[in-house]
């Protein structure tokens, strides 16, 4: 299969893609063709025997490259499109451990490593396009971590980012940006593959699942700035 590994990382999170890449050439699809897709405004050399691909985006304050980091995936779907399967993972984790077959699938989400099992935090206001009822069933799902088939994946990002600048046009924002968006899609078009925590496994914690794929502590307002 060919799968592509879509991150982002401008300005002061170039720092971690190199780490990351080389933690995902030993750990992340090995039996499979891997790609990965660099989004960023920054020069950078990165030691991999996987194809690399940069592709120029602009920088924007917090949390706009959060914000938008859907319409970024959109904007490239052409040569995104040419991947079997797609995933998303923030440039500030590492693999520790194997991350193989039992990810793919059509659309596939990830449990909160702090909100697992739980309705967690979605956005409740009405007005938003984010907004899940309180009677409506769902489980909270990580933006850390996601992915799918490039055509499930690729319409997600366009319903998501859709709706984001639909919500900016009447001066609204998520609460939690783009992760409030995701978990509204997920409960529209629910996930055909859930992963446990392990696959978003906040650094310091404690919880009951194997390390795969490690969110590392970090000072997050001296990187954004």
């Amino acid at each position: 299969m060919k799968v592509g590994l879509l991150l982002i990382a401008t300005n002061k999170y170039i720092q971690f893609l190199n780490p990351l890449v080389e933690s995902a050439d030993r750990y992340f699809c090995t039996n499979h063709e891997v790609t990965y897709y660099v989004h960023t405004n920054q020069n950078f050399e990165v030691n991999t025997y996987r194809d690399i691909v940069a592709i120029p985006v602009e920088h924007k304050p917090w949390p706009w490259m959060t914000l938008e980091r859907y319409k970024h995936f959109s904007d490239s779907k052409e040569q995104l499109s040419e991947m079997d399967y797609l995933y998303y993972c923030d440039v500030d984790m590492l693999f520790v451990n194997t991350v193989g077959d039992e990810i793919l699938g059509d659309r596939v989400a990830t449990q909160h490593p702090g909100l697992f099992g739980t309705r967690g935090t979605p956005e409740t206001d009405s007005r938003s396009l984010a907004y899940i009822a309180p009677h409506e069933p769902m489980q909270y799902f990580a933006g850390g971590f996601n992915g799918g088939t490039s055509k499930e994946y690729l319409k997600m990002a366009s319903t998501i980012s859709a709706n984001i600048i639909k919500d900016y046009e009447k001066e609204l924002i998520a609460v939690w940006h783009d992760e409030s968006h995701m978990n509204r899609y997920f409960v529209d078009n629910p996930p055909t593959v859930i992963l446990s925590p392990s696959y978003c496994y906040g650094e310091s914690l404690n919880i009951p699942f194997e390390r795969r794929l490690l969110a590392l502590d970090k000072d997050h307002a001296a990187v954004r700035n």
